[in-house]
């Protein structure tokens, strides 16, 4: 079985007038004839179009199309009415959304995960947290300060996702696992080297305790994350971690091909 692994394809900001990225993304399942494909979140900043590009590959691609919410997609910019609580359960209409329940590919293979948070542990410990609390670096502000409304704090959001994945975890010893999240849960794929900015910015990109969790279930094959637009693979333990992310189209390589950086972004596993 042929898996294609991407995350971060921004349509929206990558393309204001149309899409071309799920389009891409649609050619590329089918020129490489995969059987399924894994987006680790962040399809839009609305969650309307999120559904509607999801529901595009599945149907152009014709192969199922697995998904974890990215913090972009639960953002209530576009839809002040509505809190980042209900856009995450109206993203679960799209039944291949993980945080739905996991993905049974075989006897021997299930996929799960889900968004994830971050409990910043990956910034600076210059800073205390009533300091990543304010989620402001000089005249930057983390836009999920802003745009992500839940009904608990940063750190409950984080216990709350990874609560969630431990549990699954327990449920799922005798399988082999791919385990997706939107954030990092290695500090390895985070901003590096260093700026000042980053020092304290790195805070809001995931959390140890997700690969330190991971790392404790050898079953766990596959790791895959998103959000910091890097495409990196790193394998601990057995366990490869892969961030493959597309990004937004001023830091790809060729500006106005879609086609050619879906292709760049793109990782295929075979299991």
């Amino acid at each position: 079985m042929k898996i294609g692994i991407i995350s971060d394809i921004h349509i929206d900001i990558n393309y204001t007038d149309r899409d071309l990225v799920t389009p891409a993304i649609c050619r590329y399942i089918k020129e490489n004839s995969l059987d399924l494909i894994i987006i680790a979140g962040d399809v839009a900043s609305d969650y309307q179009l999120t559904l509607t590009s999801l529901k595009e590959i599945e149907k152009s691609g014709n192969v199922p199309c697995l998904y974890v919410p990215g913090n972009h997609d639960i953002w209530t910019e576009n839809h002040p009415d509505k809190t980042s609580w209900e856009i995450y359960e109206l993203l679960k209409s799209h039944s291949h959304n993980l945080a739905n329940g996991s993905y049974e590919i075989d006897k021997n293979w299930i996929v799960i995960g889900d968004l994830g948070w971050y409990d910043f542990s990956f910034g600076d410990t210059q800073y205390s947290l009533e300091d990543f609390s304010r989620m402001k670096y000089e005249k930057r502000v983390w836009q999920d300060s802003i745009w992500s409304v839940w009904d608990r704090s940063t750190l409950e959001m984080h216990r709350y996702f990874i609560k969630k994945l431990e549990s699954q975890l327990n449920r799922y010893r005798d399988k082999n696992i791919i385990v997706v999240t939107h954030v990092l849960p290695i500090k390895d794929f985070t901003v590096q080297p260093l700026s000042p900015m980053w020092e304290y910015m790195n805070a809001f990109l995931g959390s140890s305790e997700y690969g330190e969790l991971i790392l404790k279930y050898p079953n766990v094959k596959y790791a895959v994350s998103g959000h910091v637009h890097y495409r990196k693979r790193k394998v601990i333990k057995g366990t490869e971690f892969i961030c493959n992310c597309l990004g937004y189209r001023t830091e790809w390589y060729e500006n106005d091909n879609a086609d050619v950086e879906v292709n760049r972004a793109m990782m295929t596993v075979e299991i």
